[in-house]
Parts: C-alpha cells; structure tokens; sequence
C-alpha cells in the first residue's frame, strides 16, 4: 500500500530529507497560529489588548501583547523556513543548466501553479454559492462575485487588494497563497540567483556570512512588491546555497545549536525580525537534527509524526482558510464570547488545532474516496 512504501522510504531517508519532512508538518500548525489572531473580530476580543496599569512595579504583559508576540511574530518564522526549504529542495542537483532550468519549471507547473490555479477556482464556486445562500453576505472579498468584473477575476490570482480598492494584504484569494505565487515567480529567476550563489560559493565562507547578514539586517527598510518578496528572495538564496555548494544544511547547523538561539534573541532585542528567523532557523534545525539522529541510535524506525499528517501538509495549508472562515464566523456573530483571559487564551489555542484537525480529517476522507484528485490539489504530494 502507499502507506506502507511511504513508512519504508521514511525509515531509510537520509537524515536531512527526515528533518525537512518533520519540519515541513511543525511549520504548517505556525501557519495556523498565525491565522489565529483574533484581534479586530470583535469588542469582546479587543478588549485583551488593553493593558491596565497599577502603577506600582513592573507591569504584566496583556494577553493580547502575548498573541501578537507567538502569532505575529515567532510563528512567521514559517514563511522564511519555508523559501528556506524550497531553496534547498530547487537547487539540490548541485548544477544547473538551460534543460534542467526548464525541466524544474515544467514540474513545478504540476506541483505549484496547476494546484494555485485549482485552489483559487474551488475557493471562487464555495463563495459563489455560500453568496447565493446567504444574500447580502461576502467573504474574503467584499464584492458580490456576481459583480466581478474581468480585471477582478484575474486579481482573484494575484492581488486581492485591489478588488473595489478593499486594501489589506497584498494576496490571492486563497490567502496563505501568497507564498506559492512569490515562490513561483523565484522559480523563473533562479538561473539569475544560481550565477549570483555559485560565484559566492567559490569565495571565503566569512564573505558569504557577512553579505548575508548585511542583506538581512538591510530587508527591514525594504518594500515588497506582489509577487516579490525581499524576505523569500534572501531565505530562498539561504537554502539555495548549501544545494549549490554541495553541503549538507544539517551538517552545518548542527553544531550550532544554542548559537543560532542567542543569535535570534540578540536580532529580536534590536528589531530586526529577519535576523532572528535566520538564527531560529539554525537552532530549529539543529535540535530536529540531533532528535532524529538519537531516534536512529535507538533504532526507533518509526517516524516521529503520523504519516497522514506528513501526506496532507499542503493540502492543511491550503484548506484551513475554509475552517479559519467558520470560526471567524462563529466569534465575529457571538455564538462563542471569550468572558475573561483563560477563556480567550483557550479559544486562541484551541483553534489551530481544530483547523489542523479537521483539514486532516477533510484530507483523509477525500483521499479514501478520490485519490488521484486529490494527489493532484496537493501538486502531486
């Protein structure tokens, strides 16, 4: 059975391969934290944003300080570990040449665009139909699909912000997508990116360190563009590096475990969010290293997280937004009011795990009843 080829492949992957799988599952539950910043949904949750003073000692953060320090900021490390990952993965030959280039992008027309394009249409008929259920109500976008116009369904593909001058995050309609459509458009400069890594490659590693951090510490007065993003061109480079000079990412990290830790303190202390993921990077990658490799010494062949949740981590990230949707819904209309900081903490830590839950249910049954459909919404993942 798949599983069962997928649990051997599992158990005889080399150790980086393991480590980007486990961690490829973790930073989709930070993708669901990070929706799960529930401030402007309603008065009753404003209010934990407020901090009332004593004036007498230091004062307590509010729960509200405490969200937006795990949503709005730890658990954005996803989107950079992820560029990290895609860098790696792109580049993993370790050579690059016109027939390559293209065979890369025609695969990941199956892998990315196809799936994107899939995702956004599926998105497009549920509004559709939810609108004509529910007269009056929008979603996501706020303009009655039946009054789109052409301009509008291509911003559906690539910036919802523009629709009826709404505002908001620069995103397709699916809006985790964001990250699919900067990475494509990466994929087609990645003989531009190789020619810059492989000349850096051949210099002093202390020249490639000292740019990078520049580059990063520099990103922080940098604007992104739809479909260009500083922060995924500098991490996807990250990864892309280590393919391209032939090293083992994990070999590197490895060692420098509570390094990379005070190194991403040190970068949060001065501000500087893109230096702190570089460190949290290291140190995440350098513990998941030293577990897997312990697992291994103890002959524990099993892979440390169900398979079923391996399998369907792109189809969590793309479908969560549909139960994200549910409990914006339930919160915004009162059915379930947060009355003191333990039941809003509660709320706000249950809801990743009722997202991934249920995406996963969603996904298990889909793929019992329809496989090949499935394998192709997932870009054959």
């Amino acid at each position: 059975t798949r599983l069962k080829r997928m649990r051997i492949s599992m158990n005889t992957a080399d150790i980086q391969s393991q480590v980007i799988n486990f961690l490829r599952s973790l930073l989709v539950v930070l993708v669901l934290f990070v929706h799960s910043n529930f401030r402007g949904v309603s008065a009753d949750w404003d209010v934990f944003w407020t901090t009332e003073s004593t004036g007498i000692g230091p004062q307590l953060p509010s729960l509200g300080a405490v969200i937006d320090f795990i949503s709005g900021s730890l658990a954005l490390l996803a989107n950079p570990f992820f560029f990290f990952i895609s860098g790696v993965l792109f580049f993993r030959e370790g050579t690059f040449s016109k027939e390559l280039y293209l065979q890369k992008l025609l695969r990941r027309s199956f892998s990315l665009l196809l799936p994107y394009v899939l995702w956004i249409f599926t998105f497009l008929f549920l509004l559709s139909v939810a609108e004509s259920l529910l007269p009056n109500w929008t979603a996501i976008v706020h303009k009655p699909i039946e009054n789109f116009s052409f301009s509008d369904w291509l911003l559906c593909f690539w910036d919802i912000s523009k629709i009826g001058s709404q505002g908001g995050i620069a995103a397709p309609l699916v809006i985790p997508f964001w990250f699919l459509r900067d990475l494509m458009v990466l994929c087609l400069f990645t003989p531009i990116i190789y020619k810059v890594l492989h000349w850096l490659a051949n210099k002093q590693k202390e020249i490639s360190i000292l740019l990078f951090v520049v580059l990063l510490y520099a990103s922080r007065w940098a604007e992104n563009l739809p479909g260009l993003s500083v922060q995924g061109l500098l991490f996807f480079s990250f990864g892309a590096f280590f393919s391209i000079k032939q090293v083992k990412f994990i070999d590197v990290m490895r060692p420098l475990k509570w390094g990379g830790l005070f190194f991403a303190i040190f970068a949060w202390q001065i501000n500087c969010a893109n230096l702190m993921y570089a460190g949290l990077i290291v140190f995440t990658v350098s513990t998941t290293t030293r577990i897997l490799e312990r697992r291994k010494q103890q002959n524990k062949l099993a892979f440390p997280l169900p398979l079923v949740l391996i399998n369907s981590t792109f189809f969590v990230f793309a479908f969560h937004s549909i139960v994200l949707g549910g409990i914006l819904t339930i919160l915004k209309r009162g059915i379930v009011v947060p009355h003191n900081e333990l039941e809003a903490f509660l709320i706000y830590i249950l809801s990743p795990v009722i997202m991934l839950t249920v995406s996963v249910g969603v996904y298990w049954l889909f793929y019992k009843i329809a496989p090949r459909i499935v394998s192709i919404y997932c870009g054959g993942r």
